[in-house]
């Protein structure tokens, strides 16, 4: 079952991902309410960046807690990652006032759970992927190996960074634009693979950015 609920939350994002590519007039067809909260969404995500939203382990809860905001029931958080437990708090804070003021300008909730989950979610990748193509460049350029394009990764982004969840969900995307991933694939797939490769390539990158370093200064 939880299987099956990541695999239609990710057959969504790449569907409105290639809906919003095949169609520049994005809020065209809309409904009014489906066309406030795009927009209101878009103008949220100005205030805020908040990129844990895209660990799919947080997906997967903040879903169950949009639920429960739904269903007037309270919730407590047994998790111990540090995003999750970010994301919890962000949940109690600053999203729920967000869905109070969607609910004040007459946008109806209960029932729309899941679509405002896949429009805070498309909109904060695409924010996400915007803002660290900017910070590091077009990296992969004339690459046409996906180890190689990881491993250029992992020269451009500090080590404490490289897992951090926009990060992994900007390379993600990355890589399917630049048509090293198909667009099935998952960004746990993504993380997975920097992880290994990270392992493996560790003393390889970090000398090459030593040297680097070192004739920067000469």
């Amino acid at each position: 079952m939880l299987k099956a609920w990541r695999e239609r939350i990710y057959a969504k994002r790449s569907e409105w991902s290639r809906e919003k590519q095949q169609c520049p007039e994005e809020y065209a067809g809309m409904n009014k309410d489906e066309e406030m909260l795009h927009l209101e969404v878009e103008k949220y995500l100005y205030t805020i960046h908040p990129s844990f939203l895209l660990n799919p382990d947080v997906t997967r809860a903040l879903h169950n807690w949009l639920l429960a905001y739904s269903q007037g029931r309270s919730i407590i958080s047994l998790h111990v990652s540090s995003e999750m437990r970010i994301a919890f708090d962000f949940y109690k804070t600053d999203l729920s006032e967000f869905i109070r003021l969607l609910e004040k300008k007459g946008f109806t909730f209960t029932g729309n759970e899941e679509r405002f989950l896949m429009v805070l979610l498309n909109k904060l990748s695409d924010k996400n992927y915007h803002r660290y193509l900017a910070r590091y460049g077009d990296f992969v350029q004339e690459i046409r190996s996906l180890e190689k394009a990881v491993f250029r990764y992992l020269e451009v982004v500090d080590d404490r960074n490289r897992l951090e969840s926009g990060r992994i969900d900007f390379l993600h995307n990355y890589l399917i634009h630049r048509g090293l991933l198909p667009s099935s694939y998952t960004t746990k797939k993504t993380k997975k693979l920097v992880k290994s490769l990270n392992k493996m390539y560790a003393d390889d990158y970090n000398v090459i950015r030593l040297e680097k370093s070192m004739h920067e200064i000469s």
